[in-house]
């Protein structure tokens, strides 16, 4: 069995050593801000929470314009689409019978 040395290969110990008690370091007085300075900064605050949601709401509006502007686009597509179909109407109901699958597939009703 091979004995260790107490000490590692880096030379440092983990843990390290203290120089003085956590009671005896020396303590700061928090600094007593004046009323006058507390409400400057709180109307700071205010004034920055109101642009964020400002600006919130801006972003939302530019995506409900732009998703409203999508729909838009894709129902005159569609409408362009069934304009330019070449439609065929049957009064024979008897034809679709004769119809084979794949042509049946194809037909629409309206």
């Amino acid at each position: 069995m091979v004995k260790h040395s107490s000490k590692p290969v880096s030379g440092g110990s983990w843990k390290q050593k203290k120089e003085c008690r956590f009671s005896s370091l020396a303590k700061d007085k928090q600094s007593a801000s004046k009323f006058g300075a507390k409400m400057q900064l709180k109307d700071q605050k205010k004034n920055l929470q109101a642009l964020v949601t400002q600006l919130q709401s801006e972003r939302n509006a530019e995506s409900e314009a732009k998703k409203l502007r999508i729909a838009e686009n894709r129902k005159r597509r569609e409408e362009n689409e069934r304009k330019c179909e070449i439609v065929q109407k049957i009064t024979n109901t008897k034809k679709l019978k004769k119809i084979k699958k794949k042509q049946l597939r194809s037909i629409e009703t309206r």
